[in-house]
């Protein structure tokens, strides 16, 4: 994968200078971190039966190495920033996945929703049909 991902970036990627600067390991370990993350995020993909697009991958390599320190912190709770009289307020926004990557796989399987019958509801507990439920 981290050739494929190298080869992705320096194709098609003209801002890669910090990924230019790292060494094979780092590349190699920004990759790593960009697959489990994407892997745990898009619960559709899987590393043996779909695997992941490599241009995702590249993607959220580069986010992982290019993000700041301050989105570092907001992961981690932090949602105000103090410095020589400077303040940043940090939105409690989930910045963990690249915004180039949701645009190609979308927001994640986290979504989801769920129907109820109205017969579950205590909307028509004055219809007959629902007495024998113990609506009155």
């Amino acid at each position: 994968m981290l050739e494929d991902v190298k080869a992705f970036i320096d194709e098609n990627i003209f801002y890669s200078d910090i990924w230019d600067a790292l060494d094979e390991k780092k590349q190699s370990k920004a990759v790593n971190n960009a697959s489990l993350t994407l892997y745990n995020h898009y619960g559709r993909y899987n590393e043996d039966t779909n695997p992941l697009p490599v241009q995702a991958v590249a993607f959220q390599a580069l986010w992982i190495v290019q993000i700041d320190d301050s989105i570092r912190r907001a992961e981690q709770g932090v949602t105000y920033i103090t410095v020589s009289g400077m303040a940043v307020n940090l939105a409690t926004k989930d910045r963990s996945i690249a915004p180039e990557v949701i645009k190609l796989l979308g927001r994640g399987g986290r979504i989801g929703r769920y129907q109820t019958n109205i017969s579950d509801t205590f909307r028509h507990r004055t219809d007959p049909r629902y007495a024998q439920r113990g609506y009155k």
